[in-house]
């Protein structure tokens, strides 16, 4: 009995040395790295008290809305009724189908006036319907959300606009610079292939035509610095073009000169939400803007807000 106790005991510290051992021998790799399936985009108030989930296409799409009334000049409640009337009827994807003839985000109707089917199913041109008619409803921007939704829309669920008030108002503030590091998207990682820096300069500056972008062409490979602030995708801000020195894959954007603070702010603020958006598409890897950084790795901003009013975009 005695012999048989030593050997239980033996067996058991065996058993219990095994995890250790394992450990040892196959040291844990890290987290798997997150699928295109698994990506997504969020959009956080100021005061930190709501997240707003979406897909990254959905993203994209509130962007697009909001950009659209922020070149009209039109206050950031536009936004928000366009964005809430546009999860309702679709949430927020483009579609080339639905009810009769609608289509498009907002399923807006050829056979009463909107517009082609092929304009509709353009998100800018769809946008811009809905406020050329929005603005024309009395007291627009005072009354509830739903209200001037419905005014536009003639739904036959007119209450179901009030559904997405909280994250219409979410995302508007975000995309819009009201709120600071507001939107954020957490995305697989990026390849060298995806890398897109003559697209994202001209996009931007169609978009931001006010924003200075500067592309360094070449740096020694001396100057190539790490980043203080721990940015992942530090390592790879310039590759080898093979002549000995290394090619940029950086670019910046700086507000421009004599843009008071609180318009800069702003201005800064937009333009940084939307290269997130638009980093899967580009191929950014990681973002400094306005003393805050964000890498698609982990998806959330991190860092303290500055009066920089500068960004610098890390391509793969």
């Amino acid at each position: 009995m005695i012999i048989v106790a030593v050997m239980l005991c033996a067996a058991i510290a065996l058993f219990a040395s095994i995890p250790r051992l394992m450990r040892f021998v196959w040291p844990a790799s890290g987290p798997e790295p997150r699928r295109a399936s698994d990506a997504y985009c969020s959009a956080t108030l100021s005061s930190g008290d709501n997240k707003e989930m979406l897909s990254v296409e959905q993203a994209l799409n509130a962007e697009i809305i909001t950009r659209a009334a922020v070149k009209r000049g039109l206050p950031d409640h536009a936004a928000t009724v366009a964005i809430a009337t546009a999860m309702q009827e679709t949430r927020l994807m483009n579609l080339s189908y639905g009810d009769r003839d609608s289509v498009g985000l907002f399923q807006q109707r050829p056979s009463q006036g909107w517009g082609a089917k092929e304009q509709l199913m353009d998100e800018t041109y769809a946008a811009n319907r809905f406020y050329d008619e929005l603005v024309k409803v009395p007291n627009w921007q005072s009354v509830p959300v739903e209200d001037a939704a419905q005014s536009v829309q003639r739904s036959q669920y007119p209450d179901r606009h009030a559904d997405w008030t909280n994250l219409a108002r979410t995302w508007a503030a975000g995309l819009t610079g009201e709120t600071g590091a507001g939107v954020a998207c957490a995305l697989e990682p990026a390849q060298p292939s995806d890398a897109d820096m003559d697209g994202l300069t001209s996009d931007f500056r169609n978009e931001f035509p006010t924003v200075m972008v500067s592309q360094p062409s070449s740096l020694e490979p001396s100057s190539k610095t790490q980043d203080d602030g721990g940015d992942k995708a530090a390592d790879n801000s310039a590759a080898n073009d093979g002549s000995g020195k290394t090619t940029s894959k950086t670019l910046t954007f700086t507000m421009s000169a004599g843009t008071d603070t609180e318009n800069g702010k702003r201005l800064c603020r937009q333009a940084t939400a939307w290269l997130v958006v638009h980093a899967r598409r580009y191929g950014i890897d990681s973002l400094r803007a306005n003393g805050m950084r964000w890498n698609r790795t982990d998806g959330v901003w991190a860092g303290t807000e500055t009066g920089d009013l500068t960004i610098t975009a890390t391509l793969a």
